[in-house]
């Protein structure tokens, strides 16, 4: 080592009195000679492990210049080293052994790095206060509802915990600013005031932007699982979910196509007053085409017999209407979910159930069709009668098309017993029915339920 650290005889014969100085002439030295950084970046690296200034470190691919300075620090030759494994307490006693005998090794450690030293669980315990207090002061600042939901959400660590916690990370400032107007929105949801209305007019009326709440926008997500918290529901899995969890909120999005086909049904705009467009497709027995939008204006919808009869299939749909206007002056009550079911349909159905109707639901025999039914089935219970989904009719049903296994693995999600009777069939005919080979029976059936 050079001699301005160690004298000849290598004791210490002219020290440096103050501590704070020792410190200092300390840090200049470990600066200016080169071999000591990859050395000293060891040490600190094993404080923030133990927590204190101990342990062995271990040096690989030693350069020259950091054999000449491990040798002349450590009076060992590490000239022909290639890797040094040192205690941390032979680095401390070797400097005692130099004119910086006494030094505050912690705050050389300190002042070569520019910070101060802390260890990883001291880390962690800061970092845990500050974020505890930052959503603590947070959600003193939100509505009752929001706050709820924020606090048992860390406390519980489940709904969007990992997405608070990231964009906390991440984006502190932004992240108080998007749970501030999610907790707005939560205090002034339309479904409040019994209301519909359009997400884009909801985000502007909070934010004057209407893309607030769009799928791409991080303060989405906070909004769907502040909703998923408020209603109790699970968390949505795919668009058309998110929207069913949206509409019960009283919001509704065009972003995916919202439309459904009925007949034979009467919107009404208040209480009594009858919507003059529906009330004339209704006169003409014609069908009538509408979307989320055009339900939301709607105080009720009914069907004026209190049956309507839902079907998968467009051509069956149009085939009974057919008939009926052909034999009857009155509009047979329909609607057809044409091969799925959305969120128009599904607010459809919803409005009509609440009005008092019963629905009879037909649809295809493949796996998706007995999806639609179970699905349907278990949103609406006792109030949707699967109609025409015996395993007889199944079978009366079948075509030539044959069910690859990917298809028929579909049928094990089935939940309804008089469905799984049919799902079983199907796996093991493997061959999927359609609806309108049915057309006549449930030409029949219709005639025979409808009032007279």
């Amino acid at each position: 080592m050079s001699e301005d650290l160690r004298t000849e005889d290598h004791t210490c014969e002219d020290p440096i009195d103050n501590s704070q100085e020792i410190n200092q002439e300390c840090i200049r030295y470990f600066r200016e000679t080169p071999g000591f950084h990859r050395l000293l970046a060891a040490i600190k690296e094993k404080y923030r492990s133990l927590g204190t200034l101990g342990g062995k470190i271990h040096l690989s691919n030693l350069k020259s210049e950091e054999k000449s300075a491990l040798t002349g620090l450590l009076r060992r030759d590490y000239s022909r080293h290639s890797h040094a494994e040192i205690q941390v307490s032979a680095v401390l006693a070797a400097l005692n052994n130099t004119k910086f005998q006494g030094v505050d090794f912690q705050e050389v450690l300190a002042g070569y790095w520019g910070e101060e030293l802390i260890s990883k669980k001291e880390e962690l315990s800061i970092y845990n206060q500050q974020r505890e207090e930052y959503f603590s002061r947070l959600a003193e600042r939100l509505p009752s509802k929001a706050a709820g939901w924020l606090r048992e959400t860390l406390v519980k660590k489940d709904n969007a915990y990992k997405t608070l916690i990231t964009r906390y990370e991440q984006d502190p400032d932004g992240l108080s600013k998007d749970l501030e107007v999610v907790g707005a929105a939560v205090a002034q949801l339309p479904c409040l005031a019994g209301k519909k209305m359009q997400l884009p007019i909801f985000s502007s009326q909070l934010t004057a932007d209407p893309h607030f709440f769009d799928r791409t926008m991080p303060a989405r997500y906070l909004f769907i699982y502040a909703l998923v918290h408020i209603f109790d529901e699970q968390k949505p899995t795919n668009a058309f979910t998110e929207a069913e969890l949206l509409y019960k909120a009283g919001l509704f999005s065009t972003e995916i196509a919202n439309y459904t086909i009925s007949c034979g049904l009467l919107g009404y705009i208040n209480e009594n007053e009858i919507h003059q467009g529906w009330l004339g497709f209704y006169r003409s027995g014609e069908s009538l085409q509408v979307s989320v939008e055009n339900l939301s204006r709607l105080e009720r919808v009914i069907s004026p017999c209190g049956l309507v009869f839902v079907m998968e299939n467009p051509a069956v749909f149009s085939a009974l209407a057919e008939r009926w206007n052909k034999k009857f002056v009155s509009s047979l009550p329909l609607v057809c979910v044409n091969g799925q079911v959305n969120l128009a349909t599904f607010a459809l159905l919803e409005m009509l159930v609440a009005s008092g109707a019963l629905l009879y639901y037909s649809g295809d025999f493949d796996p998706e069709g007995l999806l639609i039914a179970d699905r349907l089935k278990k949103r609406f219970d006792e109030k949707l009668l699967l109609w025409r989904y015996s395993v007889a009719d199944y079978r009366n049903s079948l075509s030539v098309q044959r069910l690859t296994a990917e298809r028929l693995k579909q049928l094990q999600r089935l939940e309804d017993q008089s469905l799984k009777k049919v799902g079983a069939a199907m796996a093991e005919a493997k061959y999927a029915g359609y609806q309108e080979v049915l057309v006549a029976e449930l030409w029949k059936d219709v005639q025979s339920l409808m009032p007279k």
